[in-house]
Parts: structure tokens; C-alpha cells; sequence
């Protein structure tokens, strides 16, 4: 793995030059960016993150389907929501492992947790102990979703595959990409994301793990994993760390969409790779380099 001070310029040239304003509509914030109550904002960003799997394009055609049936202020929807009146608006929603109860359940526990604490950052501090690793305080967060009676949705009380896919668990060993795209966009202080959440500082966050980031950061020389992981996040988050150890996850959005773009191309078949803006540093680049001087 390269030595941080080799990093440093490019990520930091990357994460400051990087047209954020050009890629927001092709990524899955632009959802709860649509809405400037800052409850909407959150209520809408842990759905959205909920459903993020696969591309933007597809989980959002299910996702307006939602958002369209809970009007124009989604937490007001859910506060006033009544599974017994509102749960045929969802009949129609469907993506890959999830169907309509699962949109019906996520209305009912968000419910009760609001009712409950107020808002989401409140029942996320509820089990953070303010400092150390977020992994624990995400399991309870998570758990709280997923440990909410539900019996008017699953009457034997066996939630459904679909349910338990939007709440992964830390313990589980998996990177929980999306929970951790959700806390990003939650805490961190600068745009893209919005900041709303006060009680958790970017220091402790961890970088959301898709496809793209696991191969820029093999590419870059943040990580030698090959499974995707809580561990791979834990170590990529490290190296980023020393970079810019109060907000680490900071490069997240600008490497993200570097490669989903194309311009760090990684096929196979790739002849050149496209200037991505980690020359020197990026392993494509460098290779594709190697293949033209040949």
C-alpha cells in the first residue's frame, strides 16, 4: 500500500478540484436534497440510503414511486402514517428483494422511533456513547428498525427478507455501505452533504464500500482486500485518516464517481485509462502508461 505522503497532493487536488455540482444528479443524494425541511431531509436520506443498491437509475424509479404517494412533506406522511389506511399506496412498489410491507414497515418503526426520540440523530445518540467506534451505535440504530413491533405489517412476527436487507448489521462482518453513506451525508459538514446531525463528529465516520470505492481504493493503494467488509472500510478509513484525520471520508463521493464516470477505467480490455485525476498514484493509469510506451 503506498505511504500516505504519496496521497496526499493527489487526493486532496482530486477532493478540491473535483465538478461535485456536475455529478449530484447522477447520484443518489439528489433525493433528499429535493427538500429543505431538514426533518424531510433526513426521514427521505436514511430511505434513500436504505434503498441504494444497484444503480441510481433503477432503485430510484421505485423510490419517486414512494416519495410521490407521501406528498410533498414525507416526514408529516410518516408521523400521521396508519398501516391500515395508508399501506395500499405502496401496493404498486417493488425492487429486486423488496415489495410493498417493506415500505409499510419502514413508515411504521420510522413512526414509533419519531414519536419515540424526535428525530432520527436523537434515536441514533441514544445508543452512541459519543466517542470511540460508530459501528456499535449503527448496530443499535439499526436494530432499532429492525426490532420494532411490526405485527400489524408481519403478523407472525418473522419480518421479511426484504425488511432485514435495508438494516444491515455491523456485527455481520459486511461494509453496511449504505447506513454509512446515510451517516456521511448526515455529519459531514461540507456540500455535497448536509450537515444536519451535530452529536456525531466526521472523525469517526467510515467510508461507504460499493464496487467503485473498492477498486479505487485497490487502485490507489488504500487497501489489499478482496472482499468487500467491515475490515475493508475499517482500512481504507485509516489511510484516509492520515491524510485528514477529522474528516477521513471526505474523498468518498470524489472516488466514488471518478471511476462510476469512467475516467479511471479498470476493464480488462481498457487500452488507455482516462485522465482520472490520480496520476502518479493510480495503478490504471500507470499501467495504461506502460501499454502505450510498448
Amino acid at each position: 500500500m503506498r505511504a500516505a505522503g504519496a496521497l496526499r497532493e493527489p487526493l486532496e487536488r482530486l477532493y478540491r478540484d473535483f465538478d461535485y455540482a456536475a455529478r449530484v444528479e447522477r447520484d443518489a443524494i439528489r433525493f433528499p436534497l429535493r427538500y429543505t425541511d431538514p426533518a424531510d431531509r433526513e426521514l427521505v436520506g436514511l430511505l434513500t440510503a436504505c434503498l441504494a443498491y444497484g444503480r441510481v437509475d433503477l432503485f430510484g424509479r421505485a423510490l419517486e414511486g414512494v416519495l410521490a404517494e407521501m406528498g410533498p412533506s414525507p416526514v408529516a406522511f410518516v408521523r400521521a402514517f396508519d398501516p391500515a389506511r395508508d399501506a395500499p399506496r405502496f401496493a404498486r412498489f417493488r425492487y429486486r428483494f423488496n415489495r410493498p410491507p417493506d415500505a409499510v414497515a419502514f413508515c411504521l418503526a420510522a413512526r414509533d422511533l419519531l414519536a419515540r426520540h424526535g428525530t432520527l440523530e436523537k434515536c441514533f445518540a441514544v445508543g452512541d456513547a459519543g466517542d470511540g467506534p460508530i459501528g456499535p451505535a449503527l448496530e443499535r440504530f439499526a436494530r432499532a428498525f429492525l426490532e420494532a413491533d411490526l405485527r400489524d405489517v408481519f403478523p407472525r412476527g418473522r419480518i421479511s427478507r426484504g425488511y432485514r436487507h435495508l438494516f444491515p448489521l455491523p456485527s455481520a462482518g459486511g461494509p453496511c455501505k449504505r447506513l454509512q453513506l446515510f451517516l456521511r451525508w448526515m455529519v459531514r459538514r461540507t456540500p455535497p452533504d448536509f450537515g444536519l446531525w451535530t452529536a456525531v463528529t466526521p472523525a469517526r465516520l467510515l467510508i461507504p464500500i460499493d464496487t467503485h470505492v473498492e477498486n479505487m481504493g485497490r487502485a490507489i493503494g488504500l487497501t489489499r482486500r478482496r472482499s468487500r467488509s467491515w475490515r475493508m472500510a475499517e482500512e481504507i478509513t485509516a489511510r484516509l485518516a492520515a491524510l485528514d484525520p477529522l474528516d477521513p471520508v471526505k474523498y468518498d463521493f470524489a472516488l466514488c464517481h471518478t471511476r462510476m464516470s469512467g475516467e479511471c477505467r479498470d476493464r480488462r480490455d481498457a487500452v488507455v485509462c482516462a485522465p482520472c485525476g490520480l496520476r502518479g498514484v493510480c495503478r490504471h493509469w500507470a499501467r495504461s502508461r506502460a501499454s502505450r510506451r510498448g
